[in-house]
């Protein structure tokens, strides 16, 4: 039975963490909040402890509704620091939901008209959702406000000429600073918030130094789509390619640094996706065809890594797309086959 100053909490967070919501909605989250306090023991999906080094990973939870956990199929997810609320997109369905920080839908919203079809979202600290149009040509970056009404377009305003055909497909936020990447092209560009470039990088030149990891020869005609994309707490920018086997960090200095090896073994790249770096400076790499989260340090040393392929809650079938909660030390992870986003709790000791 839950303690009344438990209760209290709940009903605070919930009253208090949007204005005007609906009642059902906030119904819907107590009770979900309710089920979460009573089970709200966690699973410990990893311990491992080598070389001084302490990784211990616990399964949280699902991101959840009042009927339950949420479906999605590799839904691109974004975490707010400042109200700690989860942003998904679930683009098959051009789907948007906002979940609190305790995983429990607070909004949904994306089958209006005015909405545009997305390929990635951030949210930002002013409480607006960036969503990047499929068709950046015409609705650039989508700006919304927290209810999900659009308030406006956003496009670059002086890119360079040879960025013409610029289309990009990922989209990142950090401090009042919007960035994009076209996949295909390998081009980056960094903006401000009324669309003004403020760096444009060509990744083409820095890529071509790097060989394979298992020591073949670089095939020229391999296919070197970026997979994973995030920024870093002080501006660098992770990506990984999965072709490459490897995950880079571009660093403020313009410097670019790759790690990894291909294979099926504990700290070994099969097919990587989704990349995120902490504060304490761990990076996590999702890696779909072993399912697993690998964990490294800064300078690239590999720490451990969770996870494992089934169905169960705390397992992983083909993780995407990562999010993380520096502060609260939470890892969110996008699945397939409409798992939907599980959230789990790392704790990395480094000597």
């Amino acid at each position: 039975m839950l303690k009344p100053d438990l209760l209290v909490t709940i009903l605070a967070m919930v009253f208090f963490s949007r204005t005007q919501m609906k009642k059902a909605a906030l119904v819907a989250s107590l009770f979900c909040f309710m089920i979460t306090a009573v089970s709200s023991a966690a699973v410990t999906v990893q311990m491992m402890k080598a070389k001084g080094v302490q990784l211990q990973v616990a399964f949280q939870y699902l991101l959840a509704n009042f009927s339950g956990p949420v479906a999605s199929q590799w839904a691109s997810v974004s975490f707010e620091q400042t109200k700690g609320e989860i942003y998904t997109l679930n683009p098959g369905l051009n789907e948007i939901r906002i979940f609190n920080f305790h995983g429990m839908e607070l909004l949904r919203f994306g089958d209006q008209n005015d909405v545009v079809p997305a390929a990635d979202l951030s949210g930002s600290e002013g409480g607006e959702i960036y969503l990047l149009a499929r068709n950046f040509t015409t609705h650039g970056i989508q700006v919304l406000n927290f209810r999900g009404v659009a308030i406006g377009n956003i496009f670059p305003t002086n890119l360079p000429e040879e960025f013409g055909y610029f289309s990009p497909d990922r989209l990142d936020y950090l401090h009042g600073n919007i960035y994009l990447l076209d996949s295909s092209s390998m081009k980056i560009v960094s903006m401000d918030a009324k669309g003004k470039v403020r760096t444009s990088i060509d990744l083409s030149e820095k890529l071509q130094n790097f060989d394979r990891s298992d020591g073949k020869p670089e095939d020229k005609g391999l296919v070197t789509d970026i997979s994973g994309f995030s920024v870093g707490p002080d501006g660098s920018i992770y990506f990984t390619v999965a072709t490459l086997f490897k995950a880079f960090r571009l660093n403020l200095d313009g410097t670019l640094d790759a790690f990894g090896l291909s294979g099926s073994g504990p700290g070994k790249f099969g097919v990587v996706s989704g990349i995120v770096a902490a504060e304490n400076g761990a990076i996590y790499v999702a890696d779909k065809l072993r399912s697993v989260i690998l964990v490294f340090d800064h300078m690239f040393r590999f720490q451990g890594e969770f996870g494992y392929r089934g169905a169960a809650p705390q397992d992983l079938i083909a993780p995407n797309d990562l999010a993380i909660d520096s502060k609260q030390n939470k890892i969110y992870v996008s699945q397939a086959a409409n798992k939907g986003v599980g959230v789990y709790k790392v704790n990395l000791i480094v000597p």
